[in-house]
Formats: structure tokens, sequence, C-alpha cells
């Protein structure tokens, strides 16, 4: 898995202040933010409406990710958060699994209870193979290429772009991570993007709360 910033809304904490400031302000947004006054004052502003769940000030707050090496059963898990979530994914449409242009296999995910047991691992593994020998079959007979995908698993990997703001970000993190029960693939997605976030907006931390330990890395194939 790789999750890259792509861009990033500078000065999450003067947006923040002046988006909230508006509300109450006699002074246009365009005042209050040529403006603004000491980094406290922003700050205490800031902790207040986050700390009270009043959040729509937040949603001008944006990041773009780049996120590559992630499964199809990933996929599925993080589409489910819609609301101030964008997405653009790599099509099995129109990206060729054949073996002759992936070396071999489809790039593919797998979890770290079958990476760590061989004899787990090696039926993964030929199933991935039955998998790939069907697809090339399937397209050898002219097959599109947007139907013999339906013979591949899951595990598939696959690259996205996707943009949300801070109040869908903090939404997700608490579902994924803080809260018991998610996935490991998709906690280790969020979290990721969770710190990324926090080494440009350090200020945030304390609305992150700690993640839950995770077990084994996760390997590609």
């Amino acid at each position: 898995m790789q999750v890259d910033i792509l861009v990033m809304a500078p000065d999450f904490l003067r947006i923040i202040w002046c988006a909230a400031r508006t509300c109450y302000s006699a002074r246009t947004p365009q005042e209050l933010w040529s403006k603004p006054p000491e980094r406290e004052e922003m700050l205490r502003l800031a902790r207040k409406i986050l700390s009270s769940g009043h959040w729509s000030v937040v949603e001008h707050c944006t990041v773009t990710f780049a996120v590559a090496g992630v499964s199809r059963a990933l996929l599925a898990q993080y589409s489910r958060h819609r609301i101030g979530v964008s997405l653009s994914v790599q099509s099995q449409r129109f990206v060729s699994e054949r073996s002759d242009y992936n070396q071999g296999l489809f790039d593919a995910v797998v979890p770290p209870s079958v990476a760590g047991r061989p004899e787990a691992l090696a039926l993964y593994r030929e199933e991935l193979q039955r998998a790939q020998k069907a697809y090339d079959a399937l397209t050898s007979l002219g097959i599109p290429k947007e139907d013999a995908r339906f013979v591949l698993p899951n595990a598939a990997a696959t690259n996205f772009v996707t943009t949300l703001n801070l109040r869908s970000l903090l939404d997700i993190y608490h579902k994924r991570v803080a809260t018991p029960g998610a996935q490991w693939e998709i906690r280790r997605l969020v979290r990721r993007m969770a710190e990324l976030v926090l080494e440009r907006e350090p200020w945030l931390a304390e609305f992150f709360p700690p993640a839950a330990p995770e077990g084994t890395e996760a390997v590609q194939e």
C-alpha cells in the first residue's frame, strides 16, 4: 500500500477560524482572512468548535490523496463513505490484467493472516494463479475485459485518487481506526491518511484518538 498527498488546502487552522468567525461577524470573510488574529486565538476557537461537534466549518479543509496497491475488498469498504468523499478508481474494464501485461500474475494483496502461514499462503497463491489462467483464457477467446474480470478475486489490487474534507476524514477515522472491529487494510489506509495530514497540521492530533494495535504487515504479490 502506498498513500501520498497530491494536494492539500493550506493552513487548515486559518480556514476554520475564518469560516467560523464569518458566521458571527459583521466583517466580510475577505476582511477576516486578510487580518487574522494571533495563532493562539485561532487555535482556541478551532478547539472549541471541534470539541463541541459543530463540524460544518471544517468541511472547507480538503485534501486529495493518491492510493496505490490496495485490494478491491478495501475499495468496497472505502466507497461506502460517500458524504464529502470523491473517488476516481483504476478501471478493470479498460486496464488489462492479462499475464503477458503484468509479469505473470495480476497485482494482489495478501492478508497478514494468510501471509504468516505457509500452507495457507501456498493455497492462496494457487487460487490467484487459477484466476489468472481463467482471465487469460477468456480474453484469448475474445471475451471483453469488462466481462473477463468477473473471475478476478477481491484480492486484485487497484489504485485510486480520493478527495475528502476534514469532517469526512475525522468521521472515517473514528469508524475505521478508533472503533474496534474494522478490517486491517482499511484501518491501515485511514490511519496513514491521518498521519499525513497531521504532519502538516500537527495541532489536530488531539482529535485523532490512538489507533488499535495492528498485526503483521501485508505483502504484495
